[in-house]
């Protein structure tokens, strides 16, 4: 089967599985509010009765800059309230790809049960896969793409103009990003070996993985590059339209909202398509 039909079928799985879909925007609504909540009474308490809280309208970097520029002094003792909803967040993402890939491993409509049984029962096992990739990310920004770069830097230190700048600087963070995909490639096919195999040994899976890709390298990566564009297209469209939008008024806040609704929803659908497409991907071309 080639990468367009499997696309097409992840396409069908994702789609149909719209249980799993909602079940998860429901979860991140609720994480985000936990972690905006906070913050919305600051700015209402330092800008709500202002000629600033007036015109606030939509969220500007502006106002991020101004309200760091006010707490900066503050920012020391703040840093663990930052770093304990990373960490929160982390152990969600964690958490909930068990309950993704091992419903849609499984097939058929999503229950509630089922979803948050396959959430625990891969959470351990994801948490190694988690703690193994640390490494190789520290290794990558740390040597790799340093090494990568020294070339670009040194071309546009001796640039003559804007435009060999601008071509580095782009290039550069091309082949971060396709760097940075293939690696999120293999630990996700290291997730999907655990649940499609029932793999407990996550160095077993790590070198059978790496075997495995190693000889389908191109059409696993194409097939992942895919569906990348297609993030890229729904964020580039979010982007778009929110740029577009009147800054205030009852109405502008409430398309604003419903619009962002979408875009989460696009994003857990294309989140639940990488793993359904390297589900299929894996399942025809693995040979034990």
């Amino acid at each position: 089967m080639g990468n367009f039909k499997i696309l097409g079928k992840g396409m069908a799985t994702a789609s149909r599985n719209y249980g799993l879909l909602l079940w998860l925007w429901l979860i991140d609504v609720a994480f985000a509010l936990v972690i905006v909540t906070p913050v919305f009474l600051l700015a209402k308490k330092d800008f709500g009765h202002s000629l600033v809280g007036g015109s606030l309208g939509r969220f500007r970097f502006e106002w991020l800059g101004d309200l760091a520029y006010r707490y900066q002094d503050l920012l020391p003792a703040i840093a663990g309230a930052v770093l304990v909803p990373a960490l929160l967040f982390m152990g969600l993402f964690i958490f909930l790809n068990g309950g993704i890939i091992g419903r849609v491993a499984a097939g058929g409509k999503t229950n509630l049960q089922g979803f948050f049984a396959d959430c625990g029962k891969y959470l351990w096992r994801f948490i190694r896969v988690f703690l193994l990739s640390l490494p190789v990310y520290a290794v990558v920004f740390g040597g790799l793409l340093r090494l990568l770069a020294a070339p670009l830097k040194a071309w546009m230190r001796n640039a003559s103009g804007e435009v060999p700048v601008i071509i580095a600087s782009n290039l550069q963070l091309v082949i971060t990003v396709l760097i940075l995909s293939i690696i999120q490639m293999f630990f996700d096919y290291m997730k999907v070996h655990i649940v499609v195999y029932d793999g407990r040994k996550v160095l077993g899976a790590a070198a059978a993985t790496l075997s495995f890709i190693g000889k389908r390298f191109i059409r696993a990566w194409g097939l992942y590059l895919l569906v990348g564009l297609l993030f890229i297209a729904a964020t580039a469209a979010f982007l778009v339209v929110t740029n577009i939008l009147p800054g205030t008024g009852r109405l502008a806040f409430g398309f604003a909202f419903l619009w962002a609704q979408a875009y989460i929803l696009a994003r857990i659908w294309i989140k639940v398509l990488f793993f359904a497409t390297e589900i299929d991907f894996t399942r025809i071309n693995w040979v034990e």
